[in-house]
């Protein structure tokens, strides 16, 4: 494989159990290139899930190349004896075991089970070559390869990039303008019709319990925490938008609101914190009668390191309201990742590597976190040594870990060099408890010389399951003559909004009417809040990269559809072919403006109700 093609390349030996011997592993993520080729009719298609959509005419994935063949390709997972394939895994094993689904086609784990006693493996062949007997041994292998991938920080951060990528995004142009064709030629088919959506209860108008109005519950979350605890009084904190995780980007700004509901007390106090503590995210409050505006921005630092990317934390806001006692709070876990995705980041520039080294330090951001009676944690470590120092058979040094605070981890292992990166994979202790410290040190021991680099691992419980159930929809796309303009965050401030005014976040989409030289412009808000709450959900529930892509271009060609309605009907009021006396054929800017956000607020509300 070539550098270019390969995201990631990693290989460690590590002890499967003291009876059993030892295993290598090698998991390889190649970059994210997918292109549509027809499927095989036998070829199964493992991990759909009910309401998900695998894109007509097959995918081709970018590890297909690299494998026996199609017949073969879902075995993406294999072990091997001498050298020699004996037993697979298909996409499954990375779906539900590792819980990486976007890495799901890009992903290959090669398995060397040489390492094992003679015995071990006589018991793995002693049924049919083709699979491993299914016993003692494979369930050992089994958990040692789940626990040691399951926590890797590098597949978690290719995990988080692909999720952040499809969060933002975008309908394909073509897509769009060719559904909404259909919708605008099958209006024609069933005559002109105007249906102007009326008042939908949005977010505004939540605490109002108006017919169809969506619940508004406040969710004390605590991981680890399974009693959610009494009925309270007075109001609650209610976080808008209301997120179940909150993604930010180093250097960029997330504007937040928290207010008191219903508001009948006044917001005496709010404090906000994460955990664990991130030094480099500041906060700006703005507090109000009886809410408060929130900016998060996460300021980088010239010398972090991006290893320390994704930076996962719990924001925690606690608000006094005037008159009650309890605090009010709000939890939601947030994820940070680094200003430049992988494709802005470019070549990095090579280290200088010595043959007497100098220098070994943590990368990872401490303390660190280990769940307890979970995977392995990576501890993420950097030299400025040459890798063969410790990778090559005659190696000059080695590494190894050493428990100073009583605790057992047993077995250590270390992943090869690459570059002087490295990593440590410490194991749970059995019988550990959750807020027990464990405090070590790793030596890379040379001729003549130690360098010492010492770490602290914080325990922590496993964090409770959480099931949503959600049901999302969208909408379809055109018929020219229009033209499809997309807006963005960055354009906001310029006059195309309604009434030459600038956009905001509450404006779904607008149009403007047709000159001489141009056709009707119909522009779309990409980062209308509730489109972009609705992206996040999503991604949140792990769909399919194409249930994704359908649903987003079905909202996107509704709104363009109505907004082409809405030409249409002022054109024909504007010719006379509208009654003066109909209620309602009379629109200002102003009230199109209006229109416009209630039809866009109900399409998401019906796809999240249906």
């Amino acid at each position: 494989m070539t550098a270019s093609a390969v995201s990631l390349d990693k290989s460690v030996s590590t002890e499967v159990d003291e009876s059993f011997g030892a295993i290598a592993i090698r998991v390889v993520v190649l970059n994210n290139k997918v292109q549509l080729l027809p499927r095989p009719d036998d070829q199964e298609v493992l991990d759909i899930e009910p309401g998900e959509i695998i894109e007509e005419g097959g995918v081709k994935r970018p590890i297909d190349g690299y494998l026996e063949s199609p017949k073969r390709g879902k075995y993406c997972c294999v072990f091997l004896v001498n050298g020699q394939r004996q037993h697979a895994w298909d996409n499954t094993f990375i779906i539900r075991d590792l819980e990486l689904k976007y890495l799901r086609n890009r992903m290959i784990v090669i398995v060397d089970i040489d390492g094992l006693l003679p015995e071990s493996i006589a018991k793995l062949m002693q049924g049919s070559r083709h699979q491993f007997y299914d016993g003692e041994v494979l369930h050992a292998i089994t958990r040692r390869v789940i626990d040691t991938l399951k926590g890797d920080p590098d597949l978690i951060r290719l995990e988080e990039e692909a999720e952040q990528e499809l969060s933002s995004l975008k309908s394909g142009d073509e897509v769009v303008k060719a559904a909404l064709d259909q919708l605008i030629e099958s209006h024609h088919a069933a005559s002109p019709r105007q249906a102007h959506g009326h008042f939908q209860a949005g977010a505004s108008t939540r605490e109002d319990a108006a017919g169809g109005a969506l619940p508004q519950a406040i969710h004390m979350v605590v991981e680890g925490i399974a009693d959610v605890g009494e009925a309270a009084e007075g109001p609650f904190l209610a976080i808008s938008p209301d997120l179940s995780t909150l993604r930010l980007k180093a250097g960029d700004r997330r504007d937040l609101r928290f207010e008191l509901k219903p508001d009948t007390a006044a917001l005496e106090k709010i404090q906000v914190t994460t955990n664990p503590l991130v030094p480099e995210l500041e906060v700006a409050i703005h507090k109000e009668a009886c809410a408060a505006e929130v900016g998060l921005t996460f300021v980088e630092p010239e010398d972090l390191d991006e290893d320390q990317f994704p930076i996962h934390a719990t924001l925690k806001v606690v608000a006094i309201a005037n008159g009650f006692a309890e605090p009010r709070i709000v939890e939601r876990p947030i994820i940070i990742t680094a200003s430049k995705g992988p494709d802005e980041r470019g070549p990095k520039p090579q280290p200088v590597l010595l043959d007497v080294p100098t220098n070994l330090r943590i990368t990872s951001r401490q303390p660190m976190q280990m769940v307890a009676g979970g995977p392995d944690l990576h501890v993420r470590l950097r030299w400025n040594g040459k890798d063969e120092l410790v990778s090559d058979e005659a190696a000059a040094w080695r590494l190894e870990a050493v428990i100073l605070s009583g605790h057992d981890v047993g077995q250590s292992s270390f992943t090869v060099p690459a570059g002087g990166k490295f990593e440590l994979l410490l194991r749970a202790p059995e019988g550990v408890a959750a807020g027990e410290r464990i405090a070590g040190v790793v030596n890379a021991v040379g001729p003549g010389t130690t360098l010492t680099a010492n770490f602290e691992v914080e325990v922590v419980d496993p964090p409770s399951p959480r099931r949503i159930e959600k049901k999302l929809e969208g909408g379809s796309q055109r018929s020219p003559p229009y033209k499809l303009i997309y807006v963005t965050k960055e354009e906001w401030s310029s006059p195309t909004c309604w009434n030459s005014a600038e956009w905001s976040h509450s404006d779904p989409g607008a149009f403007q009417a047709p000159t001489m030289n141009e056709p009707l412009v119909l522009l779309i808000n990409q980062d209308y809040s509730l489109f972009a709450e609705f992206r996040e959900e999503l991604t949140a529930r792990h769909l399919a990269e194409a249930t994704i892509l359908e649903r987003t271009t079905r909202y996107t060609s509704h709104v363009a559809y109505h907004l082409w309605q809405m030409h249409t009907f002022s054109v024909r009021l504007q010719k006379g072919k509208v009654e003066e006396t109909e209620e309602g054929n009379r629109f200002t800017e102003d009230e199109m403006r209006e229109e416009i956000r209630r039809v866009a607020s109900t399409l998401l509300l019906l796809t999240r109700l249906t």
